[in-house]
């Protein structure tokens, strides 16, 4: 396949989805298919002199704030002066926002080139190994990644699983550290419908004598974990065990095996960031103990690194120019509708926000609103721009059924329109992160790739 352009190379990777126009491999096709991807996954990753095993590798899977952490991770490292990758998904705007270095995300340019490159051995496994299927968007955008970091020369890739881990693509890495965040019921049909199911595929990422380090978890998950981690003789840290967290998100205490770092601030809001902060600051901790090549990651660049780590989309607030406030979450998930109400406690106790809601077809609106109910004063329902999004009418019903009152409205942009004329200080914007990147366009915020996004034009 000859790619001369950027829309052919974003053509050439899109194309290759295998579920619902997604970028993940049909997660129904059984564990015999899925465990193909991984053996596609290194065979390209083979064809390319193994990039994987260029630099180290920070491997993160979870089911709540996988990419704060990835992004709090990022920002310690960088701060304590080395070069780090990540791979990110999903994007808000570009695809180009999943392959970041320095964090800058790779250009037009440089993503043609690197696709022409890894699609050429693609065609040679499919060519060569007609018995292990065909190569899916995730397998060949991980490899991408993968290559894109050994070229730029990364010290380090922060590595976040797409789905589970156990047999995701991203699990042919050798992690220098693997961290798992809080999880929670999500993808039962895929994962499992028992958090004892849900953390075996999790803790799959745990490898042979490679340290992990996990957030607090439901006890199985816990029992799960630990058990894994005592068969592959993997060194365990714990939250709540091995470190503890205290005060307020804007002003808390990590305290563990790096002693008691006080004074942390994150621009990244609510008490479950605070939490996110301290793992990342386990996971950083944890490598520059382990590996001489990475000392000096010191309590100075943790607090620097926590203190600008930025996240688009999450909890992000944007003043209008008539004073009004929009916040933008793309909260998705129970727990995580759960923790955004509680962010809005603390930062707005005294708002009754109108809320515009746009969920996708996955999503059940009856299980994931809920909790914000008790701090909205009206809500509207928009249809986000997906293939997968949930009709409107579905989500206004649903609310309505639980009692609130809903306006149902058309597009995001719409639904931020009404929500101004209805003369509300406050708009909280959520339901996926569809909706949430569809929000920040109709604002004028910033689209450009890398960590520039947020910014108001």
């Amino acid at each position: 396949m000859k790619i001369r352009t950027f829309d052919e190379a974003l053509a050439a990777v899109r194309d290759r989805s295998g579920y619902d126009r997604g970028f993940i491999s049909d997660p129904f096709a059984g564990d015999d298919a899925a465990r193909l991807g991984l053996l596609r996954t290194q065979a390209m990753l083979d064809q390319l002199g193994n990039p994987e095993r260029a630099c180290r590798i920070v491997h993160v899977a979870g089911s709540k704030g996988k990419s704060s952490t990835c992004m709090l991770i990022d920002g310690i490292l960088r701060a304590s002066g080395f070069s780090c990758g990540r791979f990110l998904s999903p994007h808000l705007h570009s695809y180009l926002e999943r392959f970041v270095v320095e964090g800058t995300a790779i250009s037009e340019h440089a993503f043609t080139v690197l696709t022409a490159e890894v699609v050429a051995a693609v065609e040679r496994v499919e060519r060569n190994a007609h018995d292990l299927g065909r190569i899916t968007t995730w397998e060949l955008s991980t490899v991408m990644a993968l290559r894109h970091f050994q070229q730029a020369r990364c010290d380090v890739a922060i590595i976040e699983v797409g789905l589970g881990g156990t047999l995701d693509a991203t699990n042919v890495v050798d992690p220098a550290v693997s961290v798992i965040t809080s999880l929670d019921f999500e993808h039962t049909a895929i994962l499992g419908t028992t958090m004892t199911e849900i953390a075996g595929n999790k803790a799959g990422i745990i490898k042979q004598g490679r340290p992990v380090v996990t957030a607090a978890q439901p006890d199985d998950a816990s029992r799960v974990i630990r058990e894994r981690a005592d068969a592959c003789n993997a060194p365990l840290l714990v939250a709540g065990r091995d470190w503890t967290v205290s005060g307020t998100d804007r002003d808390f205490t990590a305290t563990g095996p790096w002693g008691a770092i006080d004074h942390l601030r994150s621009s990244l809001a609510g008490w479950h960031q605070a939490q996110n902060a301290a793992l990342a600051i386990a996971a950083a901790h944890t490598l520059g103990v382990n590996d001489p090549s990475l000392r000096g990651i010191d309590h100075d660049a943790m607090r620097a690194g926590i203190a600008t780590a930025h996240l688009p989309g999450r909890f992000e607030r944007v003043r209008l120019d008539t004073g009004g406030t929009v916040i933008i979450d793309g909260a998705h998930a129970r727990s995580a509708t759960a923790a955004l109400a509680d962010t809005m406690r603390t930062h707005y106790p005294d708002a009754d926000p109108v809320i515009v809601v746009g969920m996708l077809n996955d999503k059940d609106p009856a299980l994931v609103l809920p909790p914000l109910l008790g701090i909205a004063a009206h809500w509207i329902a928009v249809t986000p721009e997906s293939p997968r999004a949930l009709p409107a009418d579905e989500v206004g019903n649903a609310l309505r059924a639980m009692g609130a009152a809903c306006t149902v409205s058309t597009t995001v942009a719409e639904g931020l329109g009404t929500a101004r004329e209805l003369g509300y200080a406050t708009i909280l914007v959520t339901g996926s992160f569809t909706t949430a990147a569809e929000a920040r366009v109709a604002l004028g915020l910033d689209q450009a790739p890398g960590d520039g996004a947020g910014s108001v034009r």
